[in-house]
């Protein structure tokens, strides 16, 4: 009776145990620092990344004790290690850097021109990077806040009431506004694992896994929290039942604005959410296929950069051209570095941001309108890989964060409509800051497909968040994705 016991909790252990994800660390055997990036297959088809820690999960329903894991990154010699292998040294991976090949592969008259490997990486472009019937397993990650650096609400005239009623007004708006700028931003964290089916002429069909959303919402900082808290204000002064008109600046905007609220009418269609979810996928492989021309320039439009051949590195035993570049005309915009394959002359990964001073998509009418714009960050890291079925490449990983400088200072006057009575309100708005958006996007499992399997998708056409108040690692132990970092992990909602 007891071996019984004994036998049936060991069998429970073990299922346990391999229920759950096989975790890890990788880093580089000098340093010890981590090694961010580093790709971990365990199949043919399916693998993962470390993030910027080192750190890396896997599922471990496919996984035996005597599955070989395999980790490798440009410029590190390729290891093998069973999962039992992995478990005797702690879950650490100590990767070894390669040889430095630019001084023992080629000598001085045999170097590659850099103007040559970029006209090749064009001239390939179009066969190393096209969109083919395929099957992908994509997890993607997004944070977004917004940091005001400048807020200033002030009820400049209100009918009806007294310069007492006004000066409390004024000091809700004085607390709103400290409150604001001198808090840091709070992010909203957002996890979606989907099934993405796409075919060659970039027509999808997707079918979601599981998303949460880790949000703060009665603390957030974004522009539609502010705008709430605001209007939450000025309704004080406003009578719900009447009609306005409304004007700003020199613009009349409405003639008869109503302030109550309309009952939102429901629809027998596809989810808002679903849409925006799947055309977000299908563009983000039509941008990191370079179909998009002003997105990564510093491919095509090679007059407007100066080029590099900074090393030489290898991975996989394949040689591997490291080439900087920097902006050279006024135009051109990007700093970073490519790693471009000897094989085929194919951009396995990417690195790039805004070189110092530069700019992207800009507005400034801030005399005229009282607006302004920029978008003053845009950088990431873009890893791809190949597919022998097709003979064609697809982004593995990406990593991008984007930032937004605003500016906005608005008059605006409230005027009853009503025969008898001429009630106003103004107020002067003005808001400054920046709005920042990240995103991880990582291809865990990529298929080829055909016309028929894709004809037998069904989609399911909508999906509902999980809504959490700390990240819970429970309800992504069944899946293979990115470990999180530890701003995500430290993440806590409070009552």
């Amino acid at each position: 009776m007891k071996l019984f016991t004994f036998c049936a909790l060991l069998m429970l252990y073990s299922t346990v145990t391999f229920s759950q994800q096989i975790k890890g660390r990788i880093i580089d055997t000098k340093s010890g620092e981590p090694v961010a990036f580093a790709t971990i297959q365990y199949n043919e088809d399916k693998g993962v990344i470390s993030n910027m820690e080192g750190y890396f999960a896997v599922a471990s329903e496919d996984l035996k004790s005597e599955s070989v894991l395999t980790f490798s990154f440009m410029g590190y010699q390729t290891q093998e290690l069973t999962v039992n292998k992995l478990q005797e040294q702690n879950n650490i991976v100590r990767l070894v850097e390669a040889v430095n090949q630019l001084s023992t592969v080629y000598v001085t008259n045999r170097l590659p021109n850099v103007d040559s490997i970029l006209a090749r990486v064009n001239r390939n472009l179009s066969k190393n990077y096209r969109m083919t019937n395929a099957q992908h397993t994509l997890f993607s990650r997004e944070t977004s806040y917004f940091k005001a650096t400048n807020l200033e609400v002030d009820v400049e005239k209100s009918s009806g009431f007294n310069k007492k009623q006004l000066a409390a007004s004024n000091s809700q708006f004085k607390d709103l506004t400290n409150y604001i700028v001198n808090n840091p931003p709070t992010q909203t964290f957002t996890d979606i694992l989907i099934d993405l089916y796409l075919k060659p002429d970039y027509n999808a069909k997707m079918n979601v896994r599981q998303a949460t959303k880790l949000k703060d919402q009665k603390n957030s900082l974004s522009m539609e929290f502010i705008q709430e808290k605001v209007t939450d204000i000025v309704l004080q002064h406003l009578d719900t039942s009447k009609t306005y008109k409304l004007k700003t600046g020199w613009f009349k905007i409405q003639d008869s604005m109503s302030l109550k609220k309309n009952k939102k009418i429901k629809k027998d269609t596809l989810d808002p959410k679903f849409l925006e979810l799947k055309n977000s996928a299908i563009n983000r492989h039509k941008d990191y296929l370079f179909q998009n021309e002003d997105l990564m320039d510093f491919v095509k439009d090679t007059n407007g950069y100066t080029y590099e051949l900074e090393n030489i590195s290898t991975i996989d035993d394949q040689l591997v051209y490291i080439v900087k570049f920097e902006p050279n005309k006024s135009r051109a915009k990007f700093t970073g570095r490519l790693y471009i394959a000897d094989t085929d002359y194919a951009i396995l990964k990417m690195d790039y941001s805004f070189a110092e001073g530069k700019l992207g998509q800009k507005l400034n009418l801030k005399l005229l309108l009282g607006v302004k714009y920029a978008e003053n960050i845009n950088k990431g890291t873009v890893i791809y890989k190949k597919n022998f079925d097709t003979d064609s490449y697809y982004p593995y990983y990406i990593n991008h964060e984007s930032g937004q400088y605003v500016y906005a200072h608005r008059p605006f006057k409230f005027t009853e409509n009503s025969d008898n009575t001429k009630n106003k309100v103004s107020f002067d708005l003005k808001i400054e800051g920046t709005e920042i958006e990240k995103f991880e996007w990582m291809s865990l499992q990529f298929k080829s497909s055909d016309e028929a399997t894709y004809n037998n998708i069904a989609e399911t056409n909508k999906f509902n968040y999980i809504i959490l108040k700390q990240y819970d690692p429970s309800l992504w132990k069944d899946y293979t994705i990115m470990e999180p970092l530890d701003e995500l992990k430290k993440f806590k909602v409070e009552d």
